[in-house]
């Protein structure tokens, strides 16, 4: 059975007073009060559930309309509609409460369903008066608050964003439509509208963020969705806020980059290597190549030049490895002068093929007198079972050996 809406009722205990609230009791809880100073402690206490305030009138004029002026004038009140009631018709004296916050005059009727009927109209007229008071002030909030009904329509939204396709029409209205009919990134809105029919069936919320690319404008949009319930806890919409987390989410990438990458070359660093490498294993990658490179006359150049001069040397050496390795190429900067590089889906004949590029456009490269050098070798993680340390001490091993081999080719 739903539950009953709550009334105040500061009536006097008149014969008259008690036929107009047994129009009420079938679908009212009636909070007696028997003046207006015990109303106002009752409203302190109880303001969240009560409906609506029942006042009488001529109690009211002998304190000048003072219930009224204090309800009005507090905002935690702004949502319970104050009526007055009268035993006859309002004079003109009386009229004057609506000029301080009476929300209606209520006067006897031998019809429950039209006095029914008008209470409700008040209440309705007061929430909705509230509503646009709210909503007008959450506009001043740099965050999007939107309301949607139980069929993923918007109710109203605080703010428009420039990804919604408004046709131009300065008109235009978000109410009664779906994201996927108003949104221009249209696979966004179609998660944005399966979210919601989640929530509407689940009564679970959700936080999530999304990357909006439209109109040559990079944003990133995180949005927090609940649902919205009635009394009798029945899902009737969504309340959902979008804020603007562009900014946020930029530095984190940053930051995850800097994590990840070596500050000298750019490449990635060492520590990324340990978290990286366990999740290329994966069967379709393979074979996947291993390379360690090491640079040759890295300590000449430091001892001749000095460390800066040795710095760019390095950076000479990943410019080298990124020109000519693929984009599926992940590069490390293990340490020093040494390099490691993963090629997923390489066989022998491809990984010999990039190292003799790289041998071959090295001597593009010098600072001073120095070429620039680098020693390679690899081997082939072929699949899951072979041993992975096996396979990179294999690469190491080939590459010291070809590095020995040019060393003694120079003397």
């Amino acid at each position: 059975m739903p539950k009953k809406k709550r009334l105040l009722v500061i009536l006097p205990e008149l014969p008259a007073a008690a036929r107009f609230l047994e129009l009420l009791t079938p679908e009212y809880e009636l909070l007696r009060a028997a003046n207006e100073e015990e109303g106002l402690q009752i409203l302190k206490q109880q303001r969240k559930t009560i409906s609506a305030v029942l006042l009488d009138l001529d109690m009211a004029k002998q304190t000048g309309f003072s219930f009224f002026h204090t309800v009005s004038q507090n905002v935690l009140y702004a949502a319970i509609p104050v009526i007055g009631t009268l035993p006859r018709t309002p004079a003109e004296e009386d009229l004057a409460c609506l000029d301080v916050g009476a929300a209606d005059i209520f006067t006897p009727t031998g019809s429950a369903k039209l006095l029914l009927r008008r209470l409700s109209n008040v209440i309705r007229a007061k929430d909705s008066a509230t509503f646009y008071e709210i909503e007008r002030m959450l506009r001043a909030l740099p965050s999007n608050i939107y309301l949607k009904d139980a069929e993923g329509k918007y109710i109203f939204a605080t703010h428009y964003w420039h990804h919604l396709d408004m046709k131009g029409d300065p008109n235009w209205t978000i109410r009664g439509k779906t994201d996927p009919e108003i949104r221009k990134d249209k696979e966004n809105a179609i998660k944005a509208y399966e979210s919601d029919k989640i929530i509407l069936a689940t009564g679970e919320g959700t936080r999530y963020t999304i990357k909006i690319d439209t109109d040559n404008q990079l944003e990133f949009l995180e949005l927090i969705k609940e649902p919205v319930r009635d009394d009798d806890g029945n899902i009737t919409g969504i309340v959902g806020l979008i804020n603007n987390v562009t900014e946020q989410q930029l530095l984190k990438f940053e930051l995850e980059r800097r994590s990840k990458t070596d500050a000298l070359t750019g490449l990635f660093n060492r520590r990324y290597y340990r978290e990286y490498f366990p999740t290329v294993c994966k069967p379709e990658n393979f074979p996947i190549a291993l390379i360690s490179a090491d640079c040759n006359g890295l300590k000449k150049i430091n001892d001749t030049y000095g460390h800066l001069v040795g710095d760019e040397y390095l950076r000479m050496s990943a410019v080298l490895l990124r020109m000519v390795l693929p984009e599926s190429a992940s590069i490390f900067r293990m340490g020093g002068d040494e390099f490691f590089i993963v090629l997923p889906n390489t066989d022998e004949i491809a990984v010999q093929r990039f190292i003799d590029e790289m041998k071959q456009k090295s001597s593009l490269f010098q600072i001073r007198e120095q070429k620039l050098s680098i020693a390679f070798g690899f081997s082939i993680l072929r699949s899951e079972t072979d041993d992975v340390k096996a396979c990179i001490d294999a690469a190491d091993q080939n590459m010291y050996e070809n590095k020995n081999k040019e060393k003694q080719a120079r003397k």
